[in-house]
């Protein structure tokens, strides 16, 4: 789907949005889109990483306990672009400068469906380590372990809340960390029996971080109990982390001739909206802690990846799903959008996103989560 604006600005260097030439609204949908679509990423297998630790790390492991299965479900996504000349990384602002944003968001998202999904990933984790050989602890052993207790008073998450997650590359991250394009809202779902739990800010994982506000002052020893846990059962402790993302959204915005020339200047403003459901990659991951580590606290905040285990298994290419779920329709502006336009704010286009096949999405998605984590297994296991 697609969508442009045209707002010709008066003859002031100050002022674009004094008068407007034309306002045209274009939807294109189905197989027309598809046409006109970017090429969708190859569907080969994805590929892993160790952003911590080895295989050999779990050479002589017996039992594992999964302490936190959480899948991270995207709702919306922004982008923002403008028309500012641009020398290097520097940007140079002027009286013409104009800037567009566009937003696409799910409709009516269905937490039940995305519970299920959880409930399965979980049950499909379980059974990959024990077709390694692996004994898998029942997650009902951790409501008796007070390290348990400790590290969901630390770190612990509401199960089916919103919480924001980073949107952009490491790159962009670096250059401006702070807008409301930088961050998607996504809904934290934890599979049942489970509390969903952050990891410790001090390990990294800029790239992931689902804290709300301020963390808790205990988050800087989450580490530490994490061990305490392996250890008094005598068993690794796994966590998994899946994010899965829907949207795909571009912005333009280009200035023809100049406010106070004759005849003034138009300013074309575009957009496009389209959903490709994929797991995303860098932020999915599985970690591992060992009975035996001594990392009881970490301090790299900084790093983008996550070192939230001794040995932190991630995945490094996104795996696409499909493109056939949603139905991307245009979703217009608010008033206040609107207004703000007008007096020569960023113009807004956005889009909504109704999931219409829950079926095929259900059963597509869970095979997809299966296979990253049935080679995400045997990727930190080495065979």
């Amino acid at each position: 789907m697609t969508t442009d604006q045209q707002h010709r600005p008066g003859r002031t260097r100050r002022r674009l949005l004094t008068g407007v030439a034309a306002a045209g609204l274009l939807l294109i949908a189905g197989q027309a889109w598809a046409k006109e679509a970017p090429a969708l990423p190859a569907a080969a297998g994805p590929d892993y990483a160790f952003d911590e630790g080895s295989s050999a790390l779990l050479g002589s492991s017996k039992r594992v306990v999964i302490s936190d299965f959480v899948v991270v479900f995207q709702l919306d996504s922004m982008v923002r672009n403008d028309n500012g000349t641009k020398v290097g990384n520097l940007t140079l602002f002027g009286g013409n400068t104009k800037d567009v944003a566009a937003k696409m968001a799910w409709q009516a998202p269905d937490t039940t469906l995305m519970q299920d999904i959880a409930d399965a990933g979980l049950a499909s984790l379980k059974a990959d380590f024990k077709a390694k050989g692996l004994e898998v602890l029942d997650e009902s052993t951790l409501s008796t372990q007070p390290a348990y207790a400790s590290i969901l008073a630390a770190a612990g998450l509401k199960n089916l809340e919103d919480y924001n997650i980073v949107n952009i590359s490491e790159a962009a991250y670096n250059k401006n960390s702070i807008g409301d394009d930088v961050y998607a809202a996504a809904r934290v779902v934890s599979a049942r029996g489970l509390t969903p739990y952050s990891h410790s800010l001090f390990e990294g994982g800029r790239c992931c971080n689902v804290i709300k506000g301020f963390p808790s002052s205990k988050i800087y020893y989450v580490p530490g109990f994490e061990i305490d846990l392996a250890k008094a059962l005598d068993a690794v402790v796994v966590k998994a982390w899946l994010y899965v993302d829907f949207a795909k959204v571009s912005a333009g915005v280009n200035q023809e001739g100049w406010a106070g020339g004759v005849g003034g200047a138009v300013v074309n403003y575009s957009a496009s909206a389209d959903s490709t459901v994929r797991i995303v990659a860098q932020k999915t991951r599985l970690s591992f802690r060992l009975p035996t580590s001594v990392n009881k606290t970490r301090n790299v905040p900084k790093s983008w990846a996550a070192k939230d285990g001794d040995l932190v298994v991630a995945l490094k290419k996104p795996m696409l799903i499909g493109d056939q779920y949603y139905t991307v329709t245009n979703a217009g502006e608010t008033g206040g959008q609107k207004l703000r336009a007008s007096l020569g704010g960023t113009q807004h286009l956005n889009f909504g996103a109704t999931l219409r096949d829950t079926v095929a999405y259900k059963a597509d998605l869970t095979k997809g989560m299966d296979k990253v984590l049935g080679e995400a297994v045997a990727t930190a296991l080495g065979r």
